[in-house]
């Protein structure tokens, strides 16, 4: 069943204590719950859970270009492949990563890539071609009251770290924020022990109390 963001902050709204929204609208919480889930976005990422892992796009490099448009949800690449644009998927030739791409002119083939200025840069090709990236992505994003929240097992982790930052930059109660965000730790511990695979034995990484980014909010 899916979990809806409306969902997430009536739950942070039970731990600050205001179920009826006399302070804490969707409104008000929405821009804090988009943060708390950006921030998960990245825990997944620095523990190596599978949810953002190996997902594979095949992007279009039409002649003259040296770089392929990027999905919005891309964070950085693990590999690419190549082949020309009408061959089938078997034609598909795995790409070397280069910290520098060697100096040259386009040609049939383009061999290598690099990554740099956040985009897989190539010398560029006399074809048209299919590249086939493997890459870490970011979750869904958060857009409104009635967005889906990917990960339905995040419920309280997202609402602890929602009601944490709205304590501390709408209700100005640094105590309060302190602990809310203490119960939100507990909460993503448990939830990455489901998502991490093969490094079971790591140890957690906590860490610091977000509640100093710069956000806006209405109230």
């Amino acid at each position: 069943m899916a979990l809806l963001a409306t969902e997430v902050m009536d739950r942070a709204r039970a731990v600050l204590n205001d179920v009826a929204k006399d302070l804490y609208t969707d409104t008000v919480l929405l821009p804090y719950l988009q943060i708390a889930n950006d921030d998960l976005s990245d825990e997944l990422v620095d523990n190596g859970a599978t949810v953002p892992k190996e997902i594979s796009v095949d992007l279009i490099l039409p002649i003259g270009q040296k770089s392929p448009v990027l999905p919005n949800d891309f964070i950085v690449p693990i590999e690419v492949f190549e082949k020309n644009s009408g061959e089938t998927d078997d034609y598909y030739r795995f790409m070397k990563q280069k910290d520098f791409l060697p100096n040259g002119l386009p040609a049939t083939e383009l061999a290598a890539w690099s990554w740099r200025e956040n985009t897989i840069n190539t010398n560029g090709s006399t074809q048209n071609k299919s590249l086939r990236v493997r890459y870490y992505r970011l979750i869904a994003q958060v857009v409104g009251v009635n967005s889906n929240v990917e990960l339905t097992h995040a419920l309280n982790y997202l609402a602890y770290h929602t009601a944490a930052l709205a304590a501390e930059h709408i209700g100005q109660n640094r105590v309060k924020a302190i602990d809310l965000e203490a119960q939100a730790m507990v909460k993503l511990a448990k939830l990455l022990k489901k998502e991490v695979k093969q490094n079971q034995a790591r140890v957690f990484r906590r860490r610091p109390f977000k509640l100093n980014r710069y956000t806006t909010y209405t109230r």
